[in-house]
């Protein structure tokens, strides 16, 4: 009896299989990211009011059906931009010597990025959900503004600073060299989860994706016995639209 049952069991795996597609594709897309701060009132002047900023990805896909038309697995290898916008009327508020700001004040970061959906399918629309892993490769940070403080001056500020992922503690004495960010290190590991919805044409997938950073991309700082990163919390969220074209579907 254990054998015949083995050999049913063996028999259905080989049936599936046979049944069960695979697809491989590229992507791209289009995102509105951004980062958000909280820090403690102690750290209160690292905390940036920020906004969206519109950034891309792209990357090939790969996408296994589990139960045929119904449950599939999609994963995806992707280069990825983050990032985010100061909101300089919110930062105008925040300081009472600044009388107006004009500019831009923008941060990116770049990933590499292996993302790992469940997706059940409803006809040719699907709902999507699973964990994302991001690997750092850089970043950069552009200041390009226009100050007038309440005192009659003027400041006109053109700067990049090059922003390094780190695996894991930073030197204080490196990181005090700062930004108008918070330092010029972020946390090169970033975890998060997505979920999302999409919707098929024949061999093109429509996906509306969220996605929710779980990681604290401030890095620890040695010999700064008094900042841990809990003290500024950021995280990144991004709202993505992605096309991707299957030209392998077996």
């Amino acid at each position: 009896m254990k054998r015949i049952i083995f050999w049913l069991f063996a028999g259905i795996l080989t049936i599936q299989s046979g049944l069960a597609q695979f697809k491989l594709g590229v992507k791209m897309g289009i995102t509105a990211s951004n980062v958000n701060m909280q820090a403690t009132s102690d750290f209160d002047d690292l905390e940036l009011p920020t906004a969206r900023s519109l950034n891309f990805d792209g990357g090939i896909v790969f996408e296994y059906d589990l139960m045929p038309d119904m449950l599939a697995i999609r994963s995806s290898l992707d280069f990825a931009q983050k990032g985010f916008n100061v909101n300089l009327d919110q930062i105008k508020e925040k300081y009472n010597d600044i009388k107006n700001i004009s500019g831009d004040w923008s941060t990116k970061f770049q990933y590499l990025q292996l993302p790992v959906s469940l997706v059940y399918r409803l006809g040719d629309f699907n709902i999507n959900a699973g964990p994302y892993l991001a690997y750092g490769l850089g970043g950069s940070e552009i200041q390009n503004l226009t100050v007038e403080l309440t005192d009659g001056s003027t400041q006109n500020i053109q700067e990049t600073y090059d922003l390094e992922p780190v695996l894991g503690s930073v030197d204080g004495d490196l990181a005090n060299d700062a930004s108008g960010m918070f330092i010029r290190y972020f946390n090169g590991l970033d975890f998060g989860i997505n979920v999302g919805f999409g919707f098929n044409i024949k061999k093109v997938l429509l996906n509306v994706q969220y996605q929710q950073g779980l990681t604290n991309i401030t890095p620890e700082l040695t010999n700064e016995s008094g900042f841990s990163p809990s003290d500024l919390l950021a995280r990144h969220n991004v709202l993505s639209l992605e096309i991707t074209y299957f030209f392998v579907n077996k």
